[in-house]
């Protein structure tokens, strides 16, 4: 009995690699598979997983990112993906002005439900450009959204990667606006209240929290 259970599973493994087939999410045309899995073989994504935080004398700027495995996305071509998806908070002189962090704790059917979103890595062949950098080194662009904003055209890109020193885990990110609002919401009839995201644009460094 233990043999034909041990040969049911296996079978049922092949058939399930059959039909998705698993990719490297960095190195793949991405979503041109029909059914693939793109995972995150080398586990980048997880270098960003946790709370991570930058505080100055007027604000602190908190994300929070987590990692979101064989994630149903529905494009040209129907696949999994696996996803960074991320939310933040936002204190300036003392007052709350942005917290979502909780919404990482609710499994969204649609990856745009949450704040942020990222999936491939990517060099420094990436708008923004870091200065910085040398043209190899591994960074992550995030879509960029804020839970408050209801206009169709804002828009901001938004990249992080790795930056530890002395044994202190940070990650810096570049983050500017990219497109301005438009003054109507998603319908392109009802005005928006949104004419700016929330967090100050500019180059960050956080340190990790948790």
């Amino acid at each position: 009995m233990k043999k034909i259970l041990t040969a049911i599973v296996l079978l049922y493994n092949i058939i399930l690699s059959a039909q998705n087939p698993i990719l490297n999410i960095h190195t793949a045309d991405f979503a041109q598979i029909e059914n693939a899995y793109y995972k995150d073989i080398e586990q980048f994504q997880n270098k960003f997983v946790g709370t991570w935080v930058y505080t100055d004398a007027v604000k602190t700027i908190r994300f929070r990112f987590a990692k979101k495995q064989m994630f149903f996305y529905q494009s040209f071509k129907n696949c999994y993906v696996d996803f960074l998806v991320g939310e933040m908070q936002y204190i300036e002189n003392g007052v709350e002005k942005i917290n979502s962090l909780t919404n990482l704790n609710v499994n969204h059917p649609n990856i745009f439900n949450y704040s942020m979103n990222g999936d491939i890595k990517v060099h420094n062949n990436w708008y923004p450009k870091c200065d910085e950098c040398d043209d190899f080194v591994p960074r992550l662009p995030m879509s960029y959204d804020e839970p408050n904003n209801d206009d169709v055209g804002l828009r901001a890109a938004f990249v992080m990667r790795r930056a530890d020193e002395g044994g202190v885990q940070k990650i810096k990110i570049q983050y500017i606006k990219t497109n301005t609002a438009l003054g109507v919401q998603s319908d392109y009839e009802t005005p928006s209240t949104t004419t700016n995201f929330t967090i100050p644009y500019g180059d960050y460094t956080l340190i990790k929290e948790n």
